[in-house]
């Protein structure tokens, strides 16, 4: 198993050993299952998740002397169980709250590049590695540090982008390390937004990752035919006035920080990594805004008096 893989199999078995119904005893040589796939991935800059580091700290060359109770104490084994049952419940909880406020976040940073532009072009590519490369998170993140550089220089392809948001995840299909990548460009002087998908995929495939990286271009005619034909297609060309495909472009942006996803985060990141990141609104921009607001609430309370 790769890295990504491995981490997954770790947390399945935790979820597993949680369980109220799990047999307390056939813990030592289940841990001692995975043993040979883990000696590579335990590191002290990474922050693993409550499921992982439980087992990382359950491991011979780690326990402490008075966990070693929990193989042969079936007492003790549940105080440990229900202990770590509760952490990993109230790491779930306040992921979710994190990307509730990331929504939030990203919703009025949307806004208001809405606001100060008559157009806008949005272009969503889903980047990762093609089976067999197996990359570890410090690679992953290096190749994304590289990739969010070229956007935010406005690098080639990247002219004239306004916005622009990702969000690194772990898991789904591929099981591996993935991005979500969304770059708004300016509607009124870009176009043909399949176009840019294709090469800003091209250049995660051949420049960033030297041809160990895939991408999927979620701008493409099938992929944009499938969405319209359940009138849910939010992507490409946005007008100001088109409140209707505004709200649909919301809905397709929301997927960038959804509280439901709930099983995709990085189980072992970086010290210090950011797993959802967006632009930010230039000063000038959130003043006009913020007076588009003033103006609105000033409307409202006058109806009111």
């Amino acid at each position: 198993m790769n890295e990504a893989q491995t981490l997954l199999a770790i947390e399945n078995l935790m979820k597993k050993v949680i369980k109220k119904t799990y047999h307390w005893q056939d813990l030592e040589s289940e841990l001692d299952g995975l043993s040979k796939d883990v000696e590579l991935i335990s590191d002290s800059n990474r922050m693993y998740r409550p499921l992982i580091q439980a087992y990382f700290d359950l491991l011979p060359k780690r326990i402490k002397r008075s966990d070693e109770e929990i193989f042969y104490r079936r007492a003790a084994f549940q105080r440990f169980q229900s202990e770590l049952r509760e952490h990993h419940e109230e790491f779930i909880n306040e992921f979710c709250e994190n990307n509730k406020e990331n929504k939030k976040s990203l919703f009025k940073y949307f806004d208001g590049l809405v606001d100060d532009h008559c157009k806008l072009l949005l272009v969503r590519v889903d980047l990762f590695y093609r089976t067999g490369c197996d990359p570890s998170i410090e690679r992953f993140a290096q190749d994304i540090k590289r990739m969010i550089k070229r956007v935010q220089d406005k690098d080639t392809i990247f002219k004239d982008q306004v916005g622009y948001a990702y969000r690194l995840e772990q898991g789904g299909k591929s099981k591996g390390y993935h991005c979500h990548l969304l770059v708004i460009y300016n509607g009124s002087l870009r176009y043909g937004d399949s176009y840019l998908g294709m090469r800003i995929g091209e250049i995660w495939k051949e420049k960033i990752t030297g041809d160990d990286g895939l991408f999927f271009n979620c701008n493409q005619s099938d992929y944009r035919q499938y969405h319209q034909q359940k009138d849910q297609w939010g992507l490409g060309l946005l007008e100001r006035s088109d409140l209707a495909k505004r709200s649909k472009a919301q809905k397709m942006l929301a997927y960038l920080a959804d509280p439901e996803k709930d099983d995709q985060y990085i189980r072992g990141p970086l010290l210090g990594m950011r797993q959802f990141r967006k632009g930010q609104l230039k000063k000038d921009q959130r003043k006009r805004k913020n007076r588009r607001s003033q103006k609105i609430i000033d409307i409202h309370h006058l109806h009111e008096q």
